[in-house]
């Protein structure tokens, strides 16, 4: 009987020993885990934030091009109305210096 105890606390210990040895491998497990998916985590927060400013930047070039092309178009406009402007006023100084002096 004593013997059969000893056997019962024997195997106790050993399950005891099992059970904590098992605890700290399911520990080291979920802190190895837990790295992996920082890393992980990390990393994609890297891309997307390449990813993002790539995204703006390309975005602000576009802005950027679009103002410019608008701005020169704007431009030519301008140039265009004060060539026309000049002209129509040569030629009403014209009329009038043709009224005043007529076609002497």
């Amino acid at each position: 009987m004593i013997s059969e105890v000893k056997k019962i606390e024997e195997e106790a210990k050993q399950l005891e020993k099992s059970y904590d040895e098992k605890l700290l491998e399911m520990d080291r497990n979920a802190d190895s885990r837990i790295s992996e998916m920082r890393e992980n985590i990390e990393s994609d927060l890297e891309v997307f934030q390449m990813t993002e400013k790539q995204s703006r930047e390309k975005k602000l070039d576009e802005m950027r091009a679009s103002l410019l092309a608008e701005t020169n178009q704007e431009k030519e406009n301008l140039h265009n109305l004060f060539r026309n402007k000049k002209n129509e006023l040569v030629d009403i100084v014209i009329e009038e210096v043709m009224k005043q002096y007529g076609n002497s």
